[in-house]
């Protein structure tokens, strides 16, 4: 088990990075679609899925983790965007 006050420091981060991503978008500096956004919701989950491991608390867990895998689906998106588009050849 990891050290208390580091568990304490994992979890604090993590929710600040989801505050801050909230308090980046409510004022419009980013949209909730933006790479900033996503990065910072997934690496608030991550953080908060440990926290909520070392404390045994299964149902932030669940939900860490799927908060996860939208931020994953929200980067995929903004990949796919960036993508450079096939043009259509001409005959």
């Amino acid at each position: 088990m990891m050290h208390q006050a580091l568990i304490n420091a994992i979890g604090i981060a993590g929710g600040l990075l989801f505050l801050f991503a909230f308090y980046r978008t409510s004022i419009g500096r980013w949209t909730g679609k933006s790479l900033w956004y996503e990065l910072d919701n997934l690496f608030g989950a991550v953080l908060l899925t440990i926290y909520s491991f070392e404390k045994t608390a299964y149902v932030n867990i669940v939900l860490n983790l799927v908060w996860g895998i939208v931020a994953i689906h929200g980067l995929s998106s903004i990949a796919e965007r960036r993508k450079p588009r096939s043009r259509a050849k001409s005959k």
